[in-house]
């Protein structure tokens, strides 16, 4: 049994706490810790047990004394990190302090940069080694499974990976005609930076937007993508370096591609502040405040999200081709779990891991990435959670299509 002190309750927290409710053979006291207690209380009001004892706690991780006191008061084994990614490093370093375990869902990202600054948390490998802690980072959907979907792939189907392509097919619709059942900020990244992508042993850049390819996806059907750039391509060039390619291709909806480009030409998606009556603020940030979110139209999405890895390779001297995905209708996975399918899919992974560093199975003193495990007792335990996945040898291959 584990005390979990859970730092953030926001949207990821919408689906992570019903899960972690479920597991009170792994978790039976969780203390549910952010800047707005009073979200916290209506979770334990909700969700707390005979079984699985629930706590609240204010607590804004900025201020590192507070937050100090509060975590050494509740002296929690472990630390479910589900804080903005560029208060990854200031949570890891809490749980140095206080002999805590670490997992989060993704990879540090300092404030105001466009990429993930994984080499910053793996600097802390050698501290959490001393203390005797275990700290998992990625360890959502996208980073997260779909580097143990590329492992699982090395390990057990091919004996060498020529490339590999994740798959981003979230498809289907909600009530607001213009935009994504994803996020928008993150969707914004993806298509205003340069696209990076792992080729022949260096990470190049493309500019944005410029390959576009033609998949058709199991129970999907046939969409247009474009490559984009992701953080999963850093983890993956780490762990896969002898691949040849590794890219990352997303689709988008074309009232949203189009909504962007009126938006960009009006400077709106411009991260420079700009003085309002004595504030300085963002145009993207108003933008961000102002629109629909991800969360707010979940209750209204339909059709499939679906997400995997195409890995091309051999196998005793021929080739091969394999599909590992998993696929959540929008429509299910709101009316059972109360959130979005991209939440989910982040969130089950999260708590099988989780439950990986309680049971022990996950104890290995420095930072990690699911990767370095085996995949197949994660594979169950996410599978318990509700989130499946399948496995495919496939003649379908990725078309990249000339504009």
């Amino acid at each position: 049994m584990q005390r979990v002190l859970i730092i953030g309750c926001g949207k990821l927290a919408r689906a992570v706490i019903p899960l972690i409710s479920k597991n009170s053979v792994y978790f039976r006291e969780i203390c549910l810790s952010s800047r707005s207690k009073e979200e916290c209380d209506v979770y334990k009001t909700k969700y707390s047990n005979d079984k699985q004892k629930i706590m609240t706690a204010y607590v804004d991780i900025r201020n590192k004394e507070k937050t100090r006191l509060m975590a050494n008061i509740y002296h929690p084994d472990l630390v479910i990190n589900l804080a903005p990614a560029s208060l990854n490093i200031m949570v890891m370093e809490l749980c140095l302090e206080i002999g805590a375990n670490y997992i989060d869902a993704s990879l540090y990202t300092p404030k105001g940069e466009a990429f993930c600054d994984i080499d910053a948390e793996y600097a802390l490998d050698q501290s959490f080694q001393e203390k005797g802690l275990t700290a998992v980072i990625g360890c959502g959907f996208n980073p997260g499974i779909i580097n143990a979907f590329a492992q699982y792939s090395a390990i057990k189907l091919l004996d060498s990976i020529d490339s590999v392509d994740v798959i981003d097919m979230n498809s289907g619709e909600n009530n607001n005609p213009y935009l994504m059942n994803t996020s928008m900020m993150a969707s914004l990244h993806q298509i205003s930076s340069d696209c990076r992508l792992w080729s022949n042993g260096e990470l190049v850049s493309t500019p944005p937007m410029t390959t576009r390819a033609s998949f058709d996806f199991p129970d999907i059907g046939k969409s247009d993508l474009y490559m984009v750039d992701h953080e999963v391509i850093d983890a993956l060039s780490g762990e896969l370096p002898e691949a040849q390619t590794i890219r990352f291709f997303s689709c988008f909806k074309k009232p949203f591609l189009s909504m962007v480009k009126v938006l960009e030409d009006l400077g709106m998606t411009s991260t420079k502040p700009v003085e309002i009556d004595g504030h300085q603020i963002a145009p993207l940030d108003f933008l961000y405040e102002v629109m629909p979110q991800q969360e707010d139209l979940a209750a209204t999405a339909t059709g499939k999200n679906g997400i995997g890895v195409l890995v091309r390779g051999s196998k005793d001297g021929l080739e091969k081709k394999y599909l590992i995905y998993s696929l959540v209708d929008h429509k299910e996975c709101f009316e059972k779990y109360g959130s979005s399918s991209t939440d989910f899919m982040a969130a089950a992974p999260l708590v099988a891991g989780a439950g990986m560093i309680a049971l022990g199975i996950w104890k290995r003193p420095g930072v990690h990435m699911i990767s370095e495990y085996d995949p197949l007792p994660f594979f169950k335990e996410v599978q318990k959670l509700g989130l499946d996945y399948k496995v495919a040898e496939t003649a379908e291959d990725l078309e990249i299509l000339d504009d």
